[in-house]
This record gives C-alpha cells, structure tokens and sequence, in this order.
C-alpha cells in the first residue's frame, strides 16, 4: 500500500504539466518576441534530470532562477526538465543541479548551457 501515497503526488504533478505546458511558448525565441533563431542551441540555461522518482526536490524548483519546470506524466516520473531565467548564470545552473543532485543522489543530473547542443 505503500505505493499508492505517491499517487495524489503524481496526479497533482501531471496536472501542474499539463496546465503548464503552453506558458513557455516564447521560450525558444523562434516566435518573434524571443532572441531570435540560435540555429537549434538552447538559448537559457537548462538543468535536466533523469529518473528523479517521488524524490524530495521541492525546494529546488523554488530558486528565483527557475523559470520552469516539467516532470513526465510517467510514475515514478522517468525525467525533469528545468529551465532557467534568462538572466541565469553557469553557476546558477550548477547551483540547482548540484541542489537536485542532493535532493535525489540515484539521479543523473545534466546542465546545458546558451550556445551547446546541436545546430550549424
């Protein structure tokens, strides 16, 4: 029965996601009200965790430098999603992974900065 506390968690998660979802539209900048096109680089920092679970990460996502977050619809929840403001920094970043990291060591916690991934 023990499984089952963590449903309410989970459904309240899915809800706040799906109510969400359509805030950070702009976000990419491909919309004419962002920075413009970055040729498929992220342009904010972004923080991404993969199989956080019903960990207690709460307090993390309350940094004044997340804009937003999304955990999958999955249970347990099989990867996090954070991006920051743009006014965020590499150690803003590596301020919250390393909050994540703490709040749910078994996690892998990556960082992405403006500029990195694919694109040219």
């Amino acid at each position: 029965m023990g499984t089952h506390r963590w449903f309410p968690v989970a459904a309240a998660l899915s809800i706040v996601v799906l109510s969400t979802a359509g805030c950070g539209a702009g976000a990419s900048g491909r919309d004419g009200t962002g920075s413009g096109d970055t040729g498929g680089r992220p342009s904010k920092w972004s923080v991404s965790i993969v199989d956080p679970g019903p960990g207690s990460y709460g307090q993390c996502l309350e940094d004044p430098s997340v804009e937003e977050s999304f955990v999958s619809a999955d249970y347990p929840a099989s990867h996090m999603s954070v991006t920051l403001i743009s006014e965020a920094t590499a150690d803003d970043a590596r301020r919250i992974a390393d909050c994540l990291q703490q709040a749910v060591p078994s996690a892998k916690v990556s960082v992405t900065g403006p500029g990195s991934g694919a694109g040219k």
